[in-house]
């Protein structure tokens, strides 16, 4: 479903991504993860037409995504942002509508097809509820599930997103990403994702990509990368991993302080 061919993206003289190859299959959940400067946001900015590599090529559903015409490279890709702009005095149902903008037109009305997508996102991500609320009365959470929402109402095979959970406390970091799993497991939807909580990557996702100084450093199943040798050197620190109930738990280890 997400192919990168030998992708390199630069800025200015700085190389942000080298070299990178990648094959995502539909109906799978892949994130990212990697330093602070690995290149994690440049990849999937990349991925969602955001950023043209300098060489190489993305491709969605087969198609080379930067030869396509924005509003239809808008039906193969979602994107959701770490922080995304939400327009004053917009409601929520307003604002998700918005997802559907590239099927009907900035000047035409929407269709009783793009009613229905919108009124079915709202229901599953239970925001029904919020459908006349302003968006600047949202909590943290429920904003969130506001962006999500358009995103899904776009109604693409692929989505993309850079840090959904930031700012989110436990609970809602949790709620964000059962929804997304849900997505992939009902409706076969592609995820490409980045985090920087490791255990929740490892706990929501089918594969891991592990990216350092622009290059892929390993990829693979998630629980293989989070207890491989070569997370713990990417990020310069002593990680231990621990099993909780079946499930693996990244714990990083103070260093000797002397004390």
């Amino acid at each position: 479903m997400i192919s990168l061919d030998g992708v390199t993206v630069t800025a200015g003289s700085s190389t942000l991504l080298r070299d990178v190859s990648l094959a995502i299959d539909a109906g799978t959940w892949c994130t990212v993860v990697g330093p602070n400067g690995a290149g994690k946001t440049t990849l999937v900015a990349a991925v969602a037409g955001l950023r043209r590599p300098a060489h190489g090529q993305v491709r969605i559903d087969g198609q080379d995504l930067h030869e396509l015409h924005e509003r239809d490279r808008a039906r193969l890709v979602a994107f959701v942002p770490q922080h995304p702009e939400v327009p004053a005095g917009m409601s929520v149902g307003e604002y998700v509508a918005l997802g559907r903008v590239a099927f009907h037109g900035v000047l035409r009305a929407p269709s009783r097809r793009d009613r229905d997508v919108v009124d079915g996102v709202l229901e599953r991500l239970e925001l029904e509820g919020f459908r006349g609320r302003d968006c600047a009365s949202l909590s943290g959470g429920e904003r969130q599930r506001m962006v999500l929402a358009r995103a899904l109402a776009q109604a693409t095979k692929v989505v993309v997103l850079d840090e959904p959970t930031t700012g989110l406390d436990v609970r809602h970091q949790m709620d964000i990403l059962e929804m997304l799993t849900k997505e992939v497991l009902e409706c076969g939807l592609t995820v490409l994702a980045t985090l920087h909580d490791l255990t929740l990557a490892g706990l929501f996702t089918d594969r891991l990509v592990l990216l350092h100084r622009g290059e892929v450093r390993l990829d693979g199943a998630a629980h293989e990368v989070i207890r491989s040798r070569e997370l713990a050197e990417c990020y310069g620190t002593t990680l231990r991993v621990v099993n909780v109930d079946g499930s693996d738990v990244v714990v990083p280890v103070r260093g000797d302080t002397g004390r």
